[in-house]
């Protein structure tokens, strides 16, 4: 039995020791951040920025904002209702007398003299509903107008945010892509600089190479490395750009799933000199109509206003009381011949408003024909800069070659190895480099035109 208990504690033992030893593993797989990769194709990261985004959502707060205004301007048509219950105590003679002809009790005793000029404190409670209701106020139906158009733009904003923001995603989604590739052929070539500084420093052991030729291809591998480390911190700062453009407060380590690639886009169906009209072109024109129904409504500020009003009340001596019923209706035309040039000074400023809105329409209007110009040759150009890399980079692949080779029979010197190796690593990162300047060409070009391009 003795020894089942000490089997049995031993066994405990082993097993706590166990759970200690593998908790910093776990930890550590956490802190290397392999339990927190997480797989996404361009696609997806498109989708998690269009509900996460932090720009798309405050342009949403913004429509909200601006329908929650236009819906206060309802009140120029509907009426306002208020119920109020006002309770007071007085000694002045007036409304003394005044509250018992609204109480209806007044009596003949309250007409002499004595009372009426010293009376005993009085207490009256009145309970009134009261309606105000707008009849005609133009330079208010005017307003309401412009901030529907408002309403209006700030639905084309959020779809221009939401353009910019894929675009944003995009971006940095393949300079994701373009940070990987840069560290693949950095770490091919630092791998193939580090045999070149072994095999150096053999032959420099038999005296077949001068040191200054090991000494170069031990800092041609230092030159990679502080290079790998670089891109290693860049790759860091691009993961951590794309998790804020996401929304993602978690640290995740997104693996991009697709490719850098020359999509085969057909430019001829797109004029070369286009009138597009996207979201930002639209949200500044309704803008500039916002701006005319200010205009419209600034003049007919000087024309009068008519309200209509009244009231149903009940006055008694105590709360809520229901004696003395009475009624008050009545309509307000006003005409305000003079308000200091105030409106005056208003009509100025919806004028200049709506002169700086139109400046604003037909300067962004030429902006865009000018930046689709630009991203047209920009692709094509991209296009010819990764025509250029790749013979480049085939040429330099077969001098490397060829250059390997007359070195292992010492017809090469270590400088011209290192310097054919340099080549054909400088001309792969061109490649790379027209590759994402072809894709972010197209994005940017996606952008303008708020269309998916044909491929």
């Amino acid at each position: 039995m003795n020894n089942s208990l000490s089997i049995f504690h031993q066994s405990v033992l082993l097993a706590v020791l166990l759970v200690a030893a593998i908790q910093p593993l776990a930890a550590q797989d956490r802190d290397d951040g392999t339990q927190n990769m997480r797989e996404m194709s361009l696609e997806e990261v498109l989708q998690i920025a269009e509900k996460d985004n932090f720009r798309i959502r405050m342009a949403e707060s913004d429509i909200e904002i601006t329908r929650s205004q236009y819906r206060q301007t309802n009140a120029v048509f509907l009426p306002q209702i208020s119920l109020e219950e006002t309770g007071v105590s007085t000694n002045d003679p007036l409304n003394v007398f005044g509250f018992k002809l609204k109480q209806e009790s007044a009596t003949t005793a309250d007409f002499n003299p004595v009372r009426l000029n010293a009376p005993d404190p009085f207490e009256n409670f009145t309970s009134k509903l009261q309606v105000q209701q707008p009849i005609f106020n133009p330079d208010k139906l005017f307003q309401r107008s412009a901030i529907k158009n408002q309403l209006n733009a700030a639905k084309e904003q959020l779809k221009g945010t939401t353009s910019y923001a894929r675009f944003q995603v995009k971006d940095t989604y393949y300079q994701l892509l373009l940070t990987d590739e840069r560290l693949s052929v950095i770490g091919t070539s630092l791998k193939a600089a580090r045999e070149n500084e072994t095999q150096a420093n053999d032959l420099y052991g038999q005296g077949m190479i001068s040191k200054a030729d090991y000494l170069a291809a031990a800092v041609r591998v230092r030159d990679l490395e502080s290079r790998q480390s670089e891109a290693k911190d860049q790759l860091q700062s691009v993961q951590e750009n794309l998790r804020f453009l996401l929304g993602m407060s978690e640290e995740v380590i997104i693996k991009p799933t697709d490719s850098l690639r020359m999509a085969s886009v057909s430019l001829g169906s797109i004029p070369y000199n286009p009138a597009v009209e996207n979201s930002t072109l639209q949200a500044l024109q309704y803008r500039v109509q916002a701006a005319e129904e200010m205009v419209k409504s600034s003049k007919f500020n000087f024309l009068p206003s008519l309200n209509a009003f009244g009231s149903y009340e009940f006055n008694d001596d105590v709360l809520f009381g229901t004696r003395g019923e009475s009624y008050f209706v009545g309509a307000t035309l006003k005409w305000e011949l003079f308000s200091g040039f105030s409106k005056a000074g208003k009509a100025m400023q919806s004028r200049a408003e709506l002169k700086k809105a139109e400046v604003a329409y037909h300067s962004q209007s030429l902006k865009n024909r000018m930046e689709i110009k630009q991203a047209r040759r920009s692709v094509k150009q991209a296009q010819k800069q990764f025509d250029f890399a790749e013979a480049s980079v085939e040429q330099a692949t077969e001098d490397l070659r060829i250059r390997s080779d007359r070195y292992q029979q010492g017809m090469e010197t270590t400088s011209d190895l290192l310097r054919a190796e340099a080549r054909l690593s400088q001309v792969r990162l061109q490649r790379l480099n027209a590759l994402y300047q072809y894709n972010i060409s197209l994005a940017t070009l996606e952008l303008l035109l708020e269309q998916e391009l044909p491929n």
